[in-house]
């Protein structure tokens, strides 16, 4: 059996992923409400993204494999700096621009 896990490695035996654990469930007192626009969900700060392959929507052909949460970026990947124009929820799995997820209340 091929342990594809580690063909994906075996391109670069250096690689390891970046991996940014926040884990505070801090208020931001005068920043947006984040929510998602499809569905509502509001993340937690300890949920993470990742960068990854994702030919559609975004259009990312190689992703680095960087762990993080993504709104403490705006999007944009702290491993490869990759800004990331959509986001997919972590709830209801829809894809929606990242713009979209910042709500003024």
């Amino acid at each position: 059996m091929i342990d594809f896990g580690y063909l994906l490695l075996k391109r670069d035996p250096s690689w390891r992923p970046i991996v940014i654990d926040d884990t505070s469930n801090d208020e931001r007192p005068g920043e947006p409400r984040i929510r998602c626009p499809r569905c509502a969900w509001e993340p937690r700060r300890g949920d993470l993204w990742t960068c990854w392959d994702c030919p559609a929507p975004e259009g990312l052909a190689r992703g680095c494999g960087t762990s993080w949460h993504t709104f403490d970026t705006a999007g944009r990947c702290p491993g490869c700096l990759h800004q990331w124009s959509w986001t997919t929820c972590l709830a209801c799995g829809q894809w929606s621009r990242h713009a979209d997820w910042y709500r003024a209340e």
